[in-house]
């Protein structure tokens, strides 16, 4: 599988996933405070569901691969990178005060 298969295969099939990771990182962003806390919040939740489902079964050891590549990494990916857009515009922000929220 080549990069831009495996990108495709986000998108397709790991949409909703990571739209909820969007959601559940800018609510945890509003209770954190800090833009590092909530992928790490995110990694832990996502890393721990992925072992339980593992070791009862739930998931068979062939389909831990695409559970890995298909439902966690997006989850994460999206994850930082709510933060990092919400991270560079609070750097532009406070570096040009003259522009002004909307």
């Amino acid at each position: 599988m080549d990069l831009a298969n495996f990108v495709i295969g986000w998108f397709y099939y790991s949409f909703y996933y990571m739209l909820f990771s969007v959601f559940a990182t800018l609510m945890l962003n509003r209770f954190t405070k800090r833009l590092w806390l909530s992928p790490l919040i995110i990694n832990a939740v996502s890393i721990v569901l992925l072992i339980l489902l593992v070791k009862n079964n739930w998931i068979a050891g062939g389909d831990a691969t695409y559970a890995m590549y298909f439902n966690y990494m997006p989850i994460v990916f999206s994850s930082i990178v709510v933060n990092l857009s919400i991270g560079i515009k609070n750097q532009l922000m406070k570096t040009n005060k003259h522009f002004e929220e909307v």
